[in-house]
């Protein structure tokens, strides 16, 4: 087990199991084993490190693995199933690769399969292609000037001749740099979708007009980059001029309790790597979890984890019944976050220089951390939420 493997998965806890409402589901559990001890070396390949992560090889092996489908629901009667295959498939894949590999899967299953195929517009053969991980898509929603606040798009729709296109610039966009199409939102201030406002359009990443260049980022390197619109051409019309905020207020309350769930179990396993290294390592001639300061640190830390990790499950509950208030899916979310960043931190200082060194598990996860914050909402963007509640 090298650096990146933080704990097995396949020996990891999984919380309460898969299926509705948590009920066991030991056929997809064994489909997920099985992939991952196949695909141990692309999971734990170094490149998810140096910037050029393998996503779309991860992709076609998971697609190839049935993993997608298993985690994909067709109709209601599917929906609690599915959300707890996807809660299995984040929890395994927060233990490899430094995480890295979740990040570009729960973008994958958010954008290319569930909120894709959710939306009437949608061509049913890129939903199935995105199912068996041939292609994959990406949300092209945030700007550089006005971030979360898309309520101040300044990309905008327009006709160009007898065609649709659409001008602007996008930023922060997870999985960009390998995505086929990008779902952009788009002001369209004359209408010409049909209504004025804010829509979400479908547009061809390799079509003229569309420039996608990878982000050097602290964090998730390789994995979002910034898009660059100009004229670019509309393949349809995913959801007309006034409806694509809120198609997106509804998609990112998922995406919320989904990146709890993400966060909650990379602190357990950052959490868990650190107290094996704290076993083992000596200082002053006893060993770390000798000093009485540093065990009580580790279990309130723990206790702190297993709370962020309850109640994301109990929001993938409320998701399954249709019920999860965006107060809730915000909390969860802003906990997440600041449980994580101290967990990452205390397993980095707890490492000593060690843990300053780029591909130790603490070091990826507090960069990533700071990442993952942003992503679905900044922290004060949650807290607006919650005191909304």
């Amino acid at each position: 087990m090298n650096d990146r493997t933080i704990t097995d998965p396949r020996t990891a806890p999984r919380g309460p199991g898969t299926g509705p409402d948590g009920a066991a589901d030991p056929a997809f559990r064994a489909r997920l084993d099985g992939f991952l001890t196949e695909h141990r070396a692309l999971l734990d390949d170094p490149r998810w490190e140096d910037g050029t992560p393998p996503v779309p090889a991860l992709l076609a092996a998971a697609g190839a693995a049935g993993l997608f489908r298993d985690a994909w629901a067709a109709g209601p009667a599917d929906r609690p199933r599915a959300l707890w295959r996807a809660v299995d498939l984040h929890a395994a894949l927060a233990r490899v690769g430094g995480g890295a590999p979740g990040a570009a899967v729960l973008t994958h299953l958010d954008v290319a399969t569930r909120l894709l195929g959710a939306l009437p517009g949608a061509d049913r053969a890129l939903v199935d292609g995105a199912l068996a991980g041939r292609t994959t898509g990406a949300l092209a929603a945030t700007e550089p000037e006005h971030g979360s606040d898309l309520a101040r798009l300044t990309t905008r729709v327009h006709r160009d001749g007898d065609r649709l296109a659409v001008t602007g610039g996008k930023w922060f966009i997870s999985n960009a740099p390998f995505a086929d199409h990008l779902l952009v939102l788009a002001d369209d201030q004359d209408a010409a979708t049909g209504r004025p406002g804010p829509a979400l359009l479908l547009v061809p990443a390799g079509a003229p007009g569309v420039a996608t260049t990878p982000l050097d980022a602290l964090g998730h390197r390789g994995l979002t980059g910034q898009v660059r619109l100009d004229a670019a051409p509309v393949s349809a019309v995913l959801v007309p001029g006034g409806h694509g905020l809120l198609v997106l207020m509804r998609h990112w309350l998922h995406e919320r309790v989904m990146l709890a769930v993400r966060m909650g179990e990379l602190a357990d396993a950052v959490l868990r790597h650190a107290v094996a290294a704290a076993r083992q390592r000596h200082t002053f001639g006893v060993p770390l979890l000798g000093n009485q300061h540093v065990r009580f640190t580790l279990a309130r830390l723990t206790a702190e984890t297993e709370e962020v990790r309850a109640a994301a499950r109990q929001g993938v509950r409320l998701l399954a019944e249709g019920s999860c208030p965006a107060a809730y899916a915000a909390a969860c979310k802003h906990r997440a976050a600041a449980v994580l960043r101290e967990v990452a931190d205390e397993a980095l200082q707890l490492a000593g220089g060690d843990g300053y060194r780029t591909g130790h598990p603490a070091n990826r996860a507090l960069r990533d951390a700071l990442g993952l914050a942003l992503a679905g909402g900044t922290d004060e963007l949650m807290l607006q939420q919650i005191d909304r509640g």
